[in-house]
């Protein structure tokens, strides 16, 4: 039959489950703000039932759990979106960056407008006489000026991309001190789940805990997550574990061995002061993957375009200007690029110019006498496989009989670069080559640089204007050299592509204007997917607090009701124990 007692302590069961979910309640409240909570839920079941006889009768209510309301699943795809997002960001910040250092929707800012001045220029000049006079004297200072603003341009844009690289490497860096330090943290936490869930327990608080320090994983990095039976959770990324339990192994940001220096991310234990493992190749998503992918691959790309079209403007201009005069002929002259070793051949890398190559061929220096007479036309036969700088230098030397002294001589100068001079009382022009040596040696050029990175106007030049050249012969109207210059402006000279030099400019900027659309496209739509993601979690997870309100006042109600129950009961076994056995007396 029912106890009396078994039903006291029904109602004490009631009190205290209404109790744990006020409490509840309680904290679902004081956190309704806080970032990454997941609300909590008390689960009830009835006790076990007392059997007597036929009859069994109920004991009350037991709380099995305090659980937190959350999708696993969904969290993951959160993880995802939010190293997508965070990847597409990063990139989005760095072309928003380059796209200023190549406006060309300002007037006066950009490259390709300085461009267009260079050669229109060269078209002026080629239309004014070929002397000294004033008109000619005023367009040699103006192609002076417009090449020393287009040749800064170039260096300007191209430094700062460098630059961009400077910074996406620290970014690198405090990212990495940033992981490790999350990683130390989460370590901690695993161990604290552990603990608190050997028990039987749920450790809700510390499980959103590492989910936010989870979350911030994902959007510094690609990686991968697995949850234990124990609770605790193994972090990797590329294949390495960054944790492992109660374990948290560290990121290096190691200076590579390249000419740039520019870190490396490498794995160790936590005990390590150096790397063991390269992850850098790994590194594909998040903030992380984005400054890699913009370092070595977007930026890189950039240098590298621009300093192909800087190449292809020196080489092209010192190609037509290497075979012309200015108003006045060379006395001596030498060249604005060196060799590594002057005792290797040309075809090889250490015997080989910086810009050019030399193919096969023949290069012609006219002498002139005093009054302007050709004194002498020398063949200098040259051939990439066969000849080096010391074997040409011979060659030019004894080119007029004279292997000591005589009209040509030669020698090397410094850096490993080639000075050419006469005697006394006579000047030399180059008048032919075929060999493309002008070009990859830089003489008598009008560029000097390797590339964007150094491109500017010869210092010959730049002491004095009269070396420009614009004709192939100081004859009163030859223009040939300007008028060529000019022209190639309508040159297909980018043989690949089949374009000008101004239209692969246009080609390089539109496809900056098309990648930097592109990558506002991918940040809009991982912006809208996640925030739909994380709306559908906030609708799990997220407090209500009309929903808290209705259950508190459904506990406290409970609770009232569990408390008179008692009361009752107390009075039943007070009746039971003081008023038993008092009739008749």
């Amino acid at each position: 039959m029912s106890n009396i007692f078994g039903i006291f302590n029904s109602g004490i069961s009631g009190l205290m489950a209404s109790q744990a979910g006020i409490d509840v309640t309680g904290h679902n409240i004081a956190n309704v703000n806080t970032n990454g909570y997941s609300r909590q839920v008390v689960s009830l079941t009835t006790q076990t039932p007392n059997i007597s006889g036929a009859q069994v009768y109920g004991r009350g209510v037991q709380v099995t759990s305090i659980s937190r309301v959350y999708d696993e699943i969904l969290a993951e795809s959160i993880r995802n979106n939010q190293s997508q997002l965070s990847y597409y960001s990063s990139v989005q910040t760095t072309l928003s960056k380059v796209t200023v250092y190549f406006n060309e929707l300002e007037e006066g800012s950009g490259l390709g407008e300085s461009l267009r001045d260079y050669f229109a220029a060269w078209e002026d000049l080629a239309k004014t006489s070929t002397d000294q006079a004033a008109e000619a004297m005023a367009h040699r200072v103006a192609l002076v000026e417009v090449t020393n603003t287009l040749t800064q341009k170039i260096q300007s844009s191209y430094n700062q991309l460098e630059k961009f690289r400077e910074e996406a490497d620290y970014n690198l860096g405090t990212y990495v001190t940033e992981i490790n330090q999350l990683t130390e943290s989460l370590a901690k936490i695993n161990g604290e789940i552990a603990k608190v869930e050997a028990l039987g327990n749920t450790a809700n608080d510390y499980r959103d805990q590492r989910d936010q320090i989870l979350s911030r994983l994902s959007e510094l990095a690609n990686v991968t997550v697995n949850e234990k039976s124990n609770g605790q959770v193994t972090v990797y990324l590329g294949g390495s574990a960054l944790v492992d339990d109660k374990v948290n192994y560290k990121l290096f940001a190691e200076n590579s061995e390249n000419e740039d220096g520019y870190y490396n991310i490498t794995w160790g234990t936590a005990y390590d002061t150096k790397g063991q493992t390269d992850l850098t190749q790994y590194i594909t998503g998040g903030a992380m993957g984005a400054e890699l992918a913009a370092r070595d691959e977007i930026l890189t790309g950039y240098m590298s375009q621009l300093d192909e079209l800087a190449v292809t403007l020196i080489n092209e201009t010192n190609r037509i200007h290497s075979l012309g005069q200015g108003t006045s002929r060379f006395t001596q002259i030498t060249s604005n690029n060196g060799v590594p070793n002057t005792s290797f051949v040309f075809a090889e890398t250490a015997g080989a110019f910086p810009t050019a190559e030399i193919t096969k061929g023949t290069l012609r220096v006219t002498v002139y006498d005093s009054e302007d007479n050709v004194a002498g036309t020398y063949d200098i036969d040259i051939d990439p496989s066969k000849d080096n700088l010391n074997s040409i230098i011979q060659k030019i030397s004894a080119a007029d009989g004279d292997m000591t002294g005589g009209k040509l001589q030669a020698n090397v100068s410094l850096d490993n670069t080639i000075k050419i001079s006469t005697e006394a009382g006579y000047t030399f022009a180059f008048t032919e080559d075929t060999s493309n040596f002008l070009v990859a040696a830089g003489l008598n050029s009008f560029f000097s640089g390797t590339g964007a990175g150094d491109i500017q106007l010869s210092t010959q030049i730049q002491e004095n204007n009269l070396y420009i050249a614009t004709g192939k012969s100081d004859a009163d109207g030859d223009n040939t050299v300007a008028r060529d210059i000019a022209g190639l402006k309508y040159e297909k000279v980018f043989e690949n592509q089949g374009i000008t030099i101004d239209g692969f400019y246009s080609y390089f900027v539109t496809g900056i204007a098309a990648e930097k659309q592109q990558v506002d496209t991918f940040v809009t739509t991982v912006k809208y997917s996640l925030s739909e993601l994380e709306l559908k979690m906030e609708e799990i997870q997220g407090v209500s607090m009309d929903e808290e309100l209705t259950n508190l006042m459904r506990f406290q109600r409970s609770y009232e009701a569990s408390a008179r129950f008692i009361t009752t009961v107390d009075s039943m076994i007070d009746k039971l124990i003081n008023g038993t056995g008092l009739v008749g007396r």
